[in-house]
């Protein structure tokens, strides 16, 4: 699987271009299934670097796991990942 950067561009009145870049995660026909029922949802996105990649995290809504809001504990496992 490849990241895709698309890089869109607007031209105002022939004079001024405005541009702005998106990265795509493509997602495996075999996965579709399991994502379909976030479609069309505000989602928050949280992105943690490791030091062989990065983790990505995708919620609707910030439930609390163990009395800490899901980000916060995503970014704590992630940690204990990387010091292991």
């Amino acid at each position: 699987m490849r990241l895709v950067r698309k890089v869109s561009r607007k031209r105002y009145y022939s004079k001024a271009v405005y541009e702005h870049e998106r990265i795509l995660v493509p997602i495996p026909a075999e996965e579709r299934r399991r994502i379909r029922r976030w479609l069309g949802r505000d989602l928050k996105i949280v992105v943690e670097h490791l030091n062989y990649g990065f983790a990505i995290l995708a919620v609707a809504e910030n439930p609390y796991i163990d009395g800490l809001p899901a980000t916060h504990r995503f970014r704590l496992l992630i940690r204990a990942l990387e010091n292991s």
